[in-house]
């Protein structure tokens, strides 16, 4: 990398809003940065944003100044960190490693469970780069739906034992009462994904297509990213 350039991660959190992604973005493209990393989220309305982006030594200060002053007239909290070349080709280098989905299943899901099972992830050695809510949003009086939970987990890395792994998942399934599916990451799981739900779900017909589409046939005609 040249060493004129730096390497500087950006984190931003605070209420969602229509175009505030865009007006960070568009400071950026002031400065004609090169963006290497960017990943979204939103939970409850509060809006977590990270964007990792390559720019000249002469800009950045620059940058964050612009940065600072329309984080502040939006009210969003902004930071930055500084991203050695190291710290980058070692974050590089890990897109090789074996990708699985581990999606859980339940009536709710509770504290308890994610604690377990996240921490048999730890125990093999996998990293978790995502955590995704399948289903709709659950109201507080469980009585007025068939209220059914789903939520999934995107994890890199290799088992150091699968099978005890499995085994581990499978006990917390009868002790917790919840049910799982582990399987790597391709085009061929999300179609399996469906076998999985079906016991969970009373499909309508309408419901049962728009279902169908959202989860199944939509990312199957995308690419998966690395």
């Amino acid at each position: 990398m040249n060493n004129n350039t730096e390497l500087i991660l950006i984190r931003i959190t605070g209420l969602d809003r229509p175009g505030l992604t865009a007006s960070i973005t568009e400071i950026l493209s002031k400065y004609d940065v090169t963006i290497l990393d960017i990943g979204q989220a939103d939970i409850h309305s509060t809006l977590s944003l990270g964007i990792l982006f390559k720019s000249q030594e002469k800009d950045s200060g620059n940058i964050m100044k612009e940065l600072l002053f329309k984080a502040s007239a939006l009210g969003i909290n902004i930071r930055f960190y500084p991203v050695t070349v190291e710290e980058y080709e070692e974050w590089v280098n890990m897109q090789g490693k074996n990708r699985y989905i581990l999606t859980l299943l339940g009536r709710k899901l509770t504290a308890k469970q994610i604690a377990a099972v996240t921490g048999i992830l730890a125990e093999q050695g996998l990293n978790i780069d995502a955590i995704k809510r399948l289903t709709g949003r659950i109201p507080l009086d469980e009585r007025k739906a068939n209220v059914r939970a789903c939520i999934e987990f995107s994890v890199r890395g290799t088992p150091r034992q699968r099978e005890e792994m499995q085994q581990a998942l499978m006990k917390l399934s009868s002790d917790l009462e919840m049910d799982f599916s582990f399987q790597q990451d391709n085009m061929y799981r999300r179609m399996r994904r469906l076998l999985g739900l079906h016991s969970y779900f009373s499909f309508d017909y309408l419901y049962f297509q728009s279902f169908l589409r959202k989860f199944i046939l939509n990312p199957l005609l995308q690419p998966l990213s690395e």
